[in-house]
């Protein structure tokens, strides 16, 4: 089965899907997610492999990380005018960020895998072995 690259940079209705369901980028057959977090070694339907490189989680990481400090900042932006540098200011900041982490990590990560499959990194093994050598 043949996967076609008909991606642009500015698909952000196929971007859109693959962050909010979670599904393979590359043919939305399944789900690129084996539990709450962890991806599949490989498509099910089309065969892409999805984390070929170690480490390849940390852009998604850094994603989600990079949206809490802006949910933050926004809580921030809110807080302070409202209630000025109060006790427990510091104890609300943390606990947004505990709970914020967790629920933004998914996305992120599916859509870090989408922008991996765009810029052609995730892809089927068969289609690495016709790449030649360098």
């Amino acid at each position: 089965m043949s996967v076609e690259r008909r991606v642009r940079w500015w698909d952000v209705r196929g971007m859109a899907h693959t962050t909010l369901t979670g599904r393979c980028p590359a043919c939305h057959a399944e789900s690129a997610f084996e539990g709450a977090y962890r991806v599949r070694e490989v498509c099910g339907a089309c065969g892409v492999r999805f984390e070929r490189d170690e480490g390849s989680f940390l852009g998604a990481l850094a994603v989600a990380y990079g949206f809490t400090i802006l949910v933050l900042l926004a809580l921030l932006a809110w807080l302070l005018p409202r209630f000025g540098l109060f006790d427990g200011l510091g104890l609300t900041l943390i606990a947004v960020a505990v709970v914020t982490v967790p629920v933004v990590y998914r996305p992120a990560k599916a859509w870090w895998l989408w922008w991996l499959w765009a810029a052609g990194f995730v892809k089927r093994d068969d289609e690495v072995a016709e790449q030649p050598q360098r």
